[in-house]
């Protein structure tokens, strides 16, 4: 085998690992309870004047709705990190100006890119590797922090 095959596999393995470690500490992230909010419109209509008038009776807000709980934050904390992992494999294969360009055309232009990429290009395992919310994550990343 050649020094880059090698090469290419063993950050290939690398980069599964490392996500295979970060994706179960996001999904051990508790979810907060569902609360289910009752609503109930009534519709007073006239029919001379064509007027609706709607009122909502017994409509409520869901309490602790503010801000992200503690699972929340640590899942987006480890979505920071698999993104950030993903462009620095895409930097260091010298692949970031036709990510971009990629990124513009959207999710299928993207992922189209990414398709075309060698099969040992350890760039495109780490990306493969993503879900699809991260990929959604990364291609937004890219667009927002590369200037090209």
């Amino acid at each position: 085998m050649k020094r880059t095959t090698l090469r290419a596999a063993g950050i290939s393995a690398l980069a599964a690992i490392a996500f295979g470690i970060a994706a179960p500490v996001a999904n051990a992230a508790p979810s907060a309870p569902v609360r289910t909010v009752a609503a109930v419109q009534t519709a007073d209509a006239q029919q001379p004047t064509g007027s609706l008038s709607l009122s909502t009776a017994g409509s409520t807000t869901a309490p602790g709705v503010g801000g992200p709980s503690n699972g929340e934050a640590a899942a987006q904390a480890n979505v920071g990190k698999l993104v950030k992992a993903a462009w620095e494999a895409i930097k260091k294969a010298g692949l970031a100006k036709k990510a971009w360009e990629a990124a513009k055309k959207g999710q299928g232009g993207f992922v189209d890119w990414v398709n075309s990429l060698s099969n040992f290009n350890p760039a495109k395992w780490a990306i493969k590797s993503l879900p699809g919310w991260a990929l959604q994550e990364l291609i937004s990343y890219i667009l927002q922090n590369y200037t090209g």
